[in-house]
């Protein structure tokens, strides 16, 4: 992995309302959804829109169970770019739990299943941080990839936020996407490790990656540049690669310059 990437402290003075603003997004989205819609097919292969909404609570709800557990003492603690990286492991655990949530539950309790959730995690990364003896950001908590940082939990469950915003046609706040967008690349970093190239998602993020010759001085000569939506979009596997060269939501110069290999992320 490269350093700096690994080195990034994803804990900035703006990821706490981040956090809150992207849910709030997802929630007054889904609130506005109509009845019918929550029976629909969902972009995701196997989900209708409601199994979403029901992982959208679960997931935005997991702070405030992961706080109200109380932190994991003597344990080592994960980062964001580990539990991310073991997204992929968890996925078919993860549907199973979506659709079951989803079975009974109609429309109005899973939009209220969500409000809920996001107001309890909210209200508890707020308590977390406003205690004057709490270690903040750096105390270890529980969650469904094992014990892990809260500043770098948070930081996943706005990739959750941002990601399943985009599944249900939601844009993100612009906080939690340039949080997102860091913590991809630093993903990006640790999966395809060197220098040959140049990884750019303006304006807020970027990266040398894949291993070959190290670029210096001058023009690199193999540059990827994405809009922040579109690179996690690609990263999260709801955009081809190839679909977004070809519509121009990615541009790729160079016989490096194929991140295919390393693609998705998630």
């Amino acid at each position: 992995m490269a350093r700096g990437a690994r080195a990034r402290r994803p804990d900035d003075a703006r990821l706490a309302e981040a956090f809150g603003e992207q849910w709030r997004v997802v929630a007054a989205g889904v609130d506005a959804l109509p009845d019918a819609a929550f029976d629909a097919a969902s972009p995701l292969p196997g989900w209708t829109v409601g199994a979403l909404v029901a992982h959208c609570a679960r997931s935005g709800g997991a702070l405030a169970v992961a706080l109200a557990a109380g932190p994991a003492a003597g344990v080592s603690a994960a980062d964001a770019v580990d539990y991310l990286g073991g997204v992929g492991a968890r996925a078919e655990a993860v549907a199973d739990t979506a659709r079951s949530d989803a079975a009974g539950p109609g429309a109005v309790e899973l939009r209220g299943r969500l409000r809920d959730a996001v107001a309890a995690s909210a209200g508890g990364l707020q308590a977390a941080l406003g205690a004057g003896s709490s270690p903040g950001w750096d105390q270890v908590v529980s969650s469904p990839g094992g014990p892990i940082r809260l500043g770098d939990f948070v930081v996943t469950r706005c990739v959750e936020g941002v990601v399943h915003g985009l599944d249900l046609g939601f844009a993100p706040a612009r906080d939690a996407l340039r949080i997102v967008t860091r913590a991809l690349v630093d993903l990006l970093a640790a999966r395809a490790p060197g220098r040959s190239v140049e990884v750019r998602v303006p304006p807020f993020a970027a990266v040398q990656v894949v291993d070959g010759p190290r670029h210096t001085r001058g023009t690199p000569p193999n540059v990827v540049e994405a809009d922040p939506v579109a690179f996690v979009e690609v990263a999260a596997g709801r955009l081809e690669w190839a679909r977004a060269l070809a519509t121009g939501r990615i541009t790729a110069s160079g016989d490096r310059a194929d991140l295919r290999p390393w693609l998705p992320l998630l």
